[in-house]
């Protein structure tokens, strides 16, 4: 009955008059719900209908969990040998006492891999905004149960938590309770030890008459004896029973001769004899009943003692792993009368509800234990087989709509020893789950399965093997990512000059890695190396492969790049337009690597003076981004770091303010304050603090950019530069005009010997010189910048470009304090107009110059 109803039906019970209809009991948070209620926020498995006995300890660990309101929430363990049933009696506890809960949360945590995803799964049912980062979401998460801004009454249940040190960084405190399972009792430091033992023989002698009613209770007795009350074979005993018919003095007699052959061989050492014995009687016998059964099990063997999805089940290539056990498989249907036989022996238990299977990890370990190494090796590669087909047909790792498809696939590479594998198309998918982890943004995770690979791969295949040094080409990638420049360019290199010896210079993998050190280069700041290289990339790729190759479009996006580090964002505007019309063609409008060519395509407008159609481009282009692939993986930060600096650039400067102080907190959160893209959101912080006044907040943080640039890129770095010249307009904002008339003059100076004298960025240093000039009254010096760096702005971005009329503006600034009143009108009167024109009224540049102010320039690194 719901509550209502039976409200009512105890009341008549009774003869007492109903009440008036009152608030639901629960709503309040001192009342209880009632029994039976799911909580708002539940992803607990199916109840075990089965489930016997227990109840003292059921009684025990609730009050332990309901008496534990301390400041300190203290976890409990359920310890004890495999196959005493600590995960069921962890999931009955969730089912009997779930009215008591706002949310129970299930995790996997036999693996840490596995526990930042079930984490991250939550974030949404508690209306946290974190995309699709999982490691971010799983923190978010863990911060919001710990702060108490969430549910008040929590039950996270980590399921198989085996390695205490992995689990620690995952076990919050706050209002709700923790639970965990695991084989260690050693906890103490964490929480709570509960140990579980076997069944007393009362529930075990209760638990096998409600699989076989008809069972006599000496005849339960004696099985109980013989199984030792260990649960999991009790389960598979009364399973047997039922399903077989067998006399129980008979079974047991069997359990002694499979005990004595199990002891003989062996093969329990590591085992519980009681587990080992009855899942070989039931192995035995669904030999005889199924042998494509039997099969199944092994290769489930291989699996991940988690969910098995059923798509892998049914797919071809378990099929035809099957057929030469069973025939009739030809008809897929029949495959769930297999899976009915191996459950009817509670061998396995099947999730209708997530469309999987699952099998203990005991039952997986006693069925390798009687495989010999060579049948092991066949199954690993038959489970291979089975993922390898699994891989979706159209597209690749870098295209969401296969997300999730590929995430059926990846728990199950490492249980199938697939690192050992010698197939190519195995090795293969291993590769792309390493550019899978680099695009989620996952870059340590990635690294370390790829290192692991490059290990193994090195000594089985060679350091020169086609796939071991395309292997290498994606761990250069992650190190790129993790800001680890010089590193990636090293491994690039020596990758290249083996892959044009044992491949050839127009192989597509030697080509990939030559664009890879393209990028390496770009990083370092070597802008024109990257363009000679991406150039004659570019060239290959279109011979080869055609302009429209999805490929060659990936390269065309990286010749832009490069053209407009060296200062040609008007080429590389034609090459990114070309390019995103071509990727809306072959592609698709809404994948990422068209957002990636519109992203920037804005860029480029950007550079090239038109803020405001950069802006609703890059807007668009942000909110697909987000609906893609979500809020934080890195282009979307990326774009979002962008489009807030089209926003100031505009004279939208409160807006920009606010999307970069979001952009940074995710990039502070996900990858740390000198990652890469979050030292290039800092310092668009600061000048986003700066075009609202905050001189000294954004000197502040500029000092720490700097700072952090010239110990990881060096003193002469293009984007340690970027930083100098930003200090430069804080530094006479905050009244230091003859300390950034010094920094100014230096960067000035080495940005010409390193990028040129007519480089955007250098260009700008002339700017903000002008006014250092201007500031100290030495006019003439100042006029004479001036006027160089419009010549160069003019040469570089054309006479209507912002830069130059800033420029322009400035000069006739310098006049007016000169003296030279009428020259300085005439100019500031056309310049106003201009902007007007360009930026658009009331724009923040033209507003200074009315006053007879000075703009300034800052700069911004530009990804590599």
């Amino acid at each position: 009955m719901e509550a209502e109803q039976a409200a009512t039906a105890l009341l008549r019970a009774l003869n007492l008059p109903a009440p008036p209809p009152a608030r639901p009991a629960g709503e309040a948070d001192n009342e209880p719900r009632f029994p039976g209620t799911v909580p708002p926020i539940w992803n607990v498995p199916p109840r075990n209908s089965s489930f016997t006995g227990r109840g003292s300890s059921l009684v025990g660990l609730r009050d332990r969990l309901a008496g534990g309101h301390t400041a300190v929430v203290v976890a409990h363990a359920l310890y004890g040998q495999g196959g005493v049933g600590k995960t069921q009696l962890a999931l009955e506890y969730a089912h009997r006492f779930m009215a008591d809960y706002d949310l129970v949360w299930w995790i996997p945590a036999e693996r840490a891999d596995q526990i930042v995803p079930a984490l991250a799964d939550l974030a949404p049912q508690l209306e946290i905004d974190v995309g699709d980062n999982m490691t971010e979401a799983a923190h978010a998460v863990l911060d919001l149960l710990c702060r108490g801004d969430g549910p008040d009454r929590w039950l996270l249940i980590f399921d198989n938590a085996d390695h205490p040190k992995e689990l620690e960084p995952f076990l919050p405190t706050g209002p709700g309770h923790t639970l965990i399972t695991s084989r260690n009792q050693v906890w103490s430091h964490l929480a709570e030890p509960l140990e579980v033992n076997v069944f007393t023989r009362e529930e075990s002698v209760a638990h096998l008459r409600l699989h076989v009613p008809d069972l006599d209770e000496a005849d339960a007795d004696g099985v109980a004896e013989a199984l030792r009350d260990l649960p999991l074979a009790i389960e598979q005993a009364g399973a047997w029973l039922r399903e077989t018919g067998m006399p129980a003095v008979t079974y047991i007699e069997q359990l002694g001769a499979e005990a004595a052959r199990v002891t003989a061989l062996n093969q329990a050492s590591d085992f519980p004899l009681a587990a080992v014995t009855t899942w070989n009687l039931s192995f035995e016998r669904l030999r005889s009943r199924s042998p494509a059964a039997v099969r199944l099990l092994q290769l489930c063997a291989f699996c991940s003692p988690g969910s098995i999805s059923m798509t892998l089940l049914y797919s071809d290539e378990m099929i035809n792993a099957l057929l030469a056990f069973d025939q009739s498989l030809q008809e897929k249907v029949i495959l769930g009368r297999v899976i009915r036989e191996i459950s009817r022996f509670a061998l396995i238990k099947v999730d209708q509800g997530r469309n999987s299977i699952q099998i203990h990890r005991l039952v997986q370990a006693v069925i390798r234990s009687q495989m010999t190494e060579e049948e092991q090796v066949a199954a690993c590669h038959e489970v291979h087989t089975v993922l390898v087909g699994a891989r979706p047909r159209r597209g690749d790792t870098d295209d969401p709509d296969n997300w999730e498809r590929y995430d059926l696939i990846w728990p199950h590479l490492d249980p199938s020893r697939a690192d050992e594998c010698t197939e190519e198309s195995t090795r293969q998918l291993l590769i792309d789950w390493v550019r899978y982890l680099w695009k989620r943004g996952e870059f340590d995770s990635g690294l370390r399965l790829a290192q692991r690979l490059d290990t193994r791969w090195t000594e089985q295949l060679g350091p020169d093997h086609r796939q071991t040094l395309h292997l290498r080409f994606h761990i250069a990638n992650l190190l790129r990512s993790r800001g680890l420049f010089q590193d990636a360019r090293d491994l690039d290199s020596l990758v290249l000059d083996r892959q044009r010896e044992v491949l050839e210079p127009d192989h597509p993998h030697t080509l990939m890695t030559a664009g890879g050190l393209a990028a390496d280069l770009r990083a370092l700041g070597e802008f024109q190396q990257a363009l000679e290289r991406d150039q004659d990339t570019y060239e290959r790729f279109k011979d080869l492969f055609g302009e429209d190759h999805p490929r060659t479009l990936a390269v065309a996006n990286n010749l832009a790049v490069s053209l407009r580090l060296v200062g040609d964002c008007f080429t590389a505007r034609e090459i990114d337009q070309d390019t995103l019309d071509r990727r809306r063609l072959v592609l698709g409008p809404d994948h990422p690597y068209t957002l990636f060519s519109a992203a920037n395509l804005a860029r480029d407008m950007r550079e090239a003076g038109e803020f405001r159609e950069s802006v609703d481009l890059l807007r668009t282009t942000y909110d697909k981004y987000r609906q893609v692939l979500g809020h934080d993986l890195p282009d979307t930060l990326r774009t979002a770091k962008s489009l807030a600096v089209s926003m100031r650039k505009a004279g939208r400067q409160t807006e920009a303010l606010q999307l970069t102080q979001e952009t940074h907190q995710r990039y502070l959160r996900r990858y740390g304050k000198d990652s890469p893209d979050a030292l290039a959101c800092t310092l668009n912080l600061a000048c986003d603090h700066s075009a609202l006044g905050d001189k000294q907040q954004a000197r502040d943080l500029v000092e720490e950019v700097r700072e952090a640039y010239r110990e990881s890129l060096g003193a002469d770095h293009p984007y340690t530069l970027v930083a100098a010249n930003n200090l430069v307009t804080y530094l006479r904002g905050t009244d230091a005009v003859g300390e950034a008339r010094v920094l100014a003059e230096e960067t000035l100076a080495v940005m010409t010997r390193r990028i040129g004298a007519d480089h955007p960025f250098t260009l700008s240093c002339g700017v903000n010189l002008g006014n250092c000039l201007g500031d100290l009254g030495e006019f003439g010096a100042a006029e004479e910048v001036e006027r160089a760096t419009i010549a160069g702005l003019t040469r570089t971005l054309r006479a209507r470009h912002p830069d130059t009329l800033v420029c322009e503006g400035n000069l006739a600034v310098t006049l007016h304090h000169a003296g030279r009143h009428r020259e300085a009108a005439e100019i500031r009167d056309r310049v106003l107009d201009e902007l007007d024109s360009v930026l658009g009224e009331r724009h923040p540049n033209t507003t200074l110059l009315m006053e007879w102010g000075r703009n300034n320039r800052d700069l911004e690194p530009q990804p590599t």
